[in-house]
């Protein structure tokens, strides 16, 4: 550092300048209104999601916050929504033609009513209150529950060979995702106590 001391003494010399107020403006306004194609404004929207999250709110303790943790809800029905759009696509290419097809053509719808479910959770705990709080637990707990169900009804329907271990790990998967959830409630609701 010693061969540097002159520049870090014309650094310290210099006379402090504060940017405009128009400054920050003038700079977004310089960017574009919106990305190209559909993948950069879905990572567009869970950045914006993400920016929101973590914004500071409270008393800035260390802990889970309601916003943070409606993130996880966002980004959770986020890939719900994703993945029943895709089967939407999916099962309209194969026709009605299988005997399968009763419960299995409404994974798609039932997967966006899941997607829909998780965002409207998301929506509540950022009201952050005991109200927003106690619907996300037990609006998570009726996730867990319709996941394990639909599961079971779904066996009936799949004639293929391992169709169990295909079941047993849709819904281990979502059974954990709603676990997860429901710790992240825990420790929202344990930090506003």
């Amino acid at each position: 550092m010693e061969k540097f001391a002159d520049i870090i003494e014309k650094i310290k010399n210099q006379k402090i300048i504060d940017p405009p107020e128009s400054f920050a403006d003038h700079v977004m306004r310089q960017l574009p209104d919106q990305y190209p194609g559909i993948l950069f404004a879905a990572a567009s929207f869970v950045h914006h999601l993400y920016n929101h999250a973590l914004a500071l709110d409270g008393d800035g303790s260390n802990g889970l916050t309601s916003r943070e943790c409606s993130f996880y809800f966002f980004i959770t029905g986020f890939f719900y929504m994703i993945i029943g759009i895709i089967l939407m696509m999916g099962l309209q290419g194969i026709g009605s033609s299988m005997a399968a097809m009763e419960w299995i053509g409404l994974q798609p719808h039932l997967t966006i009513g899941a997607a829909i479910w998780l965002l409207a959770l998301g929506v509540l705990l950022m009201l952050n209150g005991s109200v927003g709080i106690k619907a996300a637990r037990y609006g998570t707990m009726f996730y867990v529950f319709f996941a394990v169900v639909n599961g079971i009804l779904m066996r009936q329907y799949l004639h293929v060979p391992f169709a169990g271990v295909f079941i047993i790990g849709f819904v281990a998967t979502s059974a954990f995702m709603g676990v997860m959830l429901s710790r992240a409630v825990k420790k929202v609701e344990l930090r506003t106590v």
